[in-house]
């Protein structure tokens, strides 16, 4: 039975954003970070709210000492899951509905249809595989 993934947040998709390449990081240089970022940034306390939700949530693991941050999902397992839930709320869980709204309003270059076709033929190659 799969584990059910966690949804994030956007600020809490920030953070994770942050440490995911790093693997681990502490919480006060996560905190330093948005100190400086352009956009305001986030206050250093609100930084700790948000990485104490992703703890709760079993996102994140917190270990001692230094409070380090590691990740317990990786970064296509959250995106994935964010995708499909974006897709069962909005289009019902139809993929279809959403491509189909996507190349309706979007003008596709020859290199990105060759590309979509390219990823389908693969996708029809693993799925020949797996039957």
């Amino acid at each position: 039975m799969q584990q059910d993934i966690p949804k994030v947040t956007e600020r809490e998709l920030e953070i994770m954003e942050l440490i995911w390449p790093k693997k681990e990081m502490a919480a006060v240089d996560i905190a330093a970070h948005f100190l400086k970022t352009e956009n305001g940034g986030h206050f250093k306390n609100t930084t700790y709210t948000f990485i104490k939700r992703l703890v709760e949530k079993g996102v994140l693991e917190r270990r001692d000492p230094g409070f380090r941050c590691v990740p317990l999902y990786g970064r296509d397992e959250i995106l994935l899951n964010e995708t499909k839930s974006f897709i069962d709320r909005v289009y019902q869980g139809s993929f279809r509905q959403l491509f189909a709204q996507f190349v309706a309003n979007r003008h596709l270059s020859d290199r990105e249809l060759t590309e979509l076709r390219d990823m389908i033929d693969q996708s029809t190659e693993r799925g020949d595989k797996n039957a």
